[in-house]
C-alpha cells in the first residue's frame, strides 16, 4: 500500500496499479485471514477478507494481490508456465464460479500477481457477516494437471504482514470528505471526546519549547493600518509531534500554510476581494462601528493524499480536499 501510495500522489498509474485507480480518491485495503490447510500438496488456497466497514456508494473497482515468492527450483509445470485460477468459494447450494485465469512464468523473482476482482465484487451478494472469499488454485497449462501452490511459491506460512494478500477496493466519492470524520471515528461520538483525544495523544510527544508571550500593548487607530497585509504564511503540521504516527503511515508532515494580516482600504487585486469586501472595507475604513474590517481567509486550497490505518483496521488511501492554502484574500 505505501508503494501504491507514492505512486497515486506523484500520479505515476502505470502497470503496476488499475489503470483506473488515477481517478480514485478513495483506496481501501483488506488483508487475507484465511490460512493453508495442513494437507501436502496444497492444492486450493482460501482467502477470507472482512468487508464490513467497505462503503459500495462509489467503488468503482477491485482487485485481489497475491505475492508468488520466489522458489529454489522449478517443481511446477513442465514448461515454466501455469495457469492460476481464481474462483469463488461454493457454499451449498451455490458452486464456485471462475473469477479469472492468468497464465504464468516460473519465475526466479518473486512478484505480486494481480487479479481483478471487480466484476465479482459488484455481482456477489455477501452473506450477513461481510466476509468475501476466494479460492486459488494453479494447473498446468497444456494438460490440466493440478499444481501444488506450495511449490509455486504461494505458501502463507513465515510470511511478514506486508506479504500476505490483499484485496483493493478503489472509489471515488462525491461528497466532500472530512478529515475530523476519521479523527472522531478513533476518539468516540462527541466534540468533548474528539479534544480529549487529541489533548492526550499531543501529551505523549515532547512538544517544542512554549516562549513566553510578550505583553502587547493596544497601538492607537493611525497605527494599525502599520500592520502587515493579508498574506499567505508557512504552517507546518507534523502528524509525528502530535502522537497520530501509530495510524498515519504516510505523510507524517506536510505544509499547511494560513492566512494573517490585515485588509484595509484600498485592498489589493491580488486579494481577490469580492465586491461585498471591497464595499465593506470601504465603510469600516470610513467608520469602524458601521461594519468589521474584512478578514484575511483562504482562497484557494489544495487537497493532499493521506495514507492512514482507519478505525476498522483497514489500511486506506484517501484524498482529502482544502488541506493547503494556496492564495489568501479578504472576504
Amino acid at each position: 500500500m505505501l508503494s501504491l501510495y507514492w505512486s497515486l500522489s506523484a500520479g505515476d498509474v502505470n502497470s503496476s496499479v488499475l489503470r483506473e485507480a488515477g481517478s480514485a480518491n478513495t483506496v481501501t485495503s483488506f488483508v487475507d485471514r484465511g490460512q493453508d490447510g495442513s494437507g501436502s500438496p496444497l492444492r486450493r488456497q482460501r482467502f477470507l477478507f472482512d468487508v464490513s466497514s467497505l462503503d459500495s456508494d462509489g467503488v468503482f473497482g477491485s482487485e485481489l494481490r497475491v505475492l508468488r515468492k520466489k522458489t529454489a527450483t522449478t517443481r511446477g509445470s513442465t514448461d515454466g508456465r501455469c495457469c492460476l485460477k481464481l474462483l469463488s468459494c461454493s457454499s451449498a447450494p451455490k458452486k464456485s464460479a471462475l473469477v479469472q485465469t492468468k497464465v504464468v512464468e516460473e519465475e526466479g523473482v518473486s512478484r505480486w500477481e494481480v487479479f481483478d476482482t471487480w466484476a465479482f465484487l459488484k455481482s456477489c451478494k455477501l452473506p450477513q457477516n461481510r466476509l468475501l472469499c476466494l479460492e486459488l488454485e494453479a494447473l498446468d497449462c497444456r494438460t490440466g494437471r493440478p499444481l501444488d501452490l506450495r511449490a509455486l511459491g504461494l505458501a502463507r506460512p513465515g510470511r511478514t504482514s506486508t506479504e500476505k494478500a490483499f484485496l483493493l477496493a478503489f472509489g471515488k466519492s462525491k461528497k466532500r470528505e472530512l478529515f475530523y470524520n476519521e479523527i472522531k471515528a478513533r476518539s468516540g461520538h462527541d466534540n468533548k471526546t474528539v479534544f480529549e483525544y487529541l489533548f492526550t495523544q499531543r501529551r505523549t510527544r515532547r512538544a517544542p519549547a512554549v516562549r513566553p508571550a510578550k505583553k502587547l500593548s493596544v497601538p492607537p487607530p493611525q497605527q494599525q493600518k502599520m500592520g502587515p497585509r493579508c498574506h499567505r504564511r508557512r504552517l507546518h503540521v507534523n502528524f509525528k509531534e502530535m502522537g497520530w504516527d501509530d495510524w498515519i503511515i504516510a505523510p507524517l508532515e506536510y505544509e499547511a500554510f494560513h492566512c494573517h494580516g490585515v485588509c484595509d482600504f484600498p485592498i489589493r487585486s491580488h486579494l481577490e476581494p469580492t465586491n461585498h469586501a471591497i464595499i465593506q472595507t470601504l465603510l469600516s475604513s470610513m467608520d469602524p462601528g458601521v461594519a468589521p474590517p474584512t478578514c484575511c481567509v483562504p482562497t484557494r486550497l489544495s487537497p493532499i493524499s493521506i495514507l492512514y490505518i482507519d478505525s476498522a483496521n483497514n489500511v486506506v488511501y484517501k484524498q482529502y480536499e482544502d488541506m493547503v492554502v494556496e492564495g489568501c484574500g479578504c472576504r
